[in-house]
């Protein structure tokens, strides 16, 4: 980058975040958001004019949408200086050395979950928790959600959900099976078809000895998933239903 141009960081989990030299820039048109948020998304490539239009106008797109979207790419690049980039038909963000805090957070996702693969369980529970703090509400969340902006923020709250149930399972492997149940507990009021938290949830309370509290959350999660899908448990979580039933000694380990 030139030396002209602002160091430029983008925070998409919470609010759109534009900081510039270490101070946050207010972007305050929404459809100037939704520009910058799709750019941002596609970080180092070429979008092209018409699939932002698509973003911005979802097939109702005025007459002159092309010079309308050049009017708010220039007011954007006012901000971010040469940041932005125009190829042709499209137009490219590029953050220099910067990065986005959702490129941060899955990368850490990906350190945390491979640490527990290996069973380094303290290392993954660290990894894990640096990334959950990287969130400051839901991502994108002051960005009108077209298609690209919707699927990429649904991507990264199921990231979450997974880095969540991570976290857990390296607690309940550290021997703090107890901290993790306020957690689960939260999760599957949320998310009460997510039969991995479930089983998590079920396992954490049978190792802090609370059998019966354990079995009541397959049962909630039976009658949940009869009422609402006409399905019965997967086997994983039947199977540990089953084990905790049995009292089996392998689920202390």
């Amino acid at each position: 980058m030139p030396a002209t141009s602002p160091d430029l960081r983008l925070g998409l989990l919470g609010p759109l975040r534009l900081t510039l030299d270490g101070s946050v820039t207010p972007v305050p048109a929404p459809k100037h958001r939704a520009v910058l948020a799709v750019l941002a998304v596609n970080m180092g490539h070429a979008v092209t004019a018409e699939r932002i239009i698509e973003e911005l106008w979802q097939g109702a797109a005025p007459a002159f949408a092309r010079k309308t979207l050049q009017g708010y790419v220039w007011r954007i690049r006012r901000l971010v200086g040469d940041h932005l980039l125009t190829h042709g038909g499209g137009y490219e963000l590029r953050a220099g050395t910067g990065e986005t805090d959702a490129a941060r957070f899955e990368g850490l996702v990906a350190d945390g979950r491979e640490a527990l693969r290996d069973r380094d369980h303290a290392r993954a529970r660290g990894r894990l928790a640096l990334a959950l703090r990287l969130w400051r509400g839901p991502a994108l969340a002051d960005v009108p959600p077209g298609p690209v902006i919707f699927a990429y923020a649904e991507r990264l709250e199921e990231t979450r959900l997974l880095a969540l149930e991570a976290a857990a399972e390296a607690d309940i492997a550290l021997g703090r099976a107890a901290e993790a149940v306020p957690l689960l507990r939260e999760l599957t009021i949320a998310h009460p078809l997510r039969e991995s938290a479930h089983a998590l949830l079920m396992l954490s309370l049978y190792r802090c000895g609370r059998q019966s509290e354990a079995l009541a959350v397959y049962g909630a999660l039976r009658e949940t998933l009869v009422r609402e899908q006409g399905l019965q448990p997967g086997r994983a979580v039947a199977d540990l239903h089953h084990r905790i039933l049995q009292a089996d000694p392998g689920l202390d380990i």
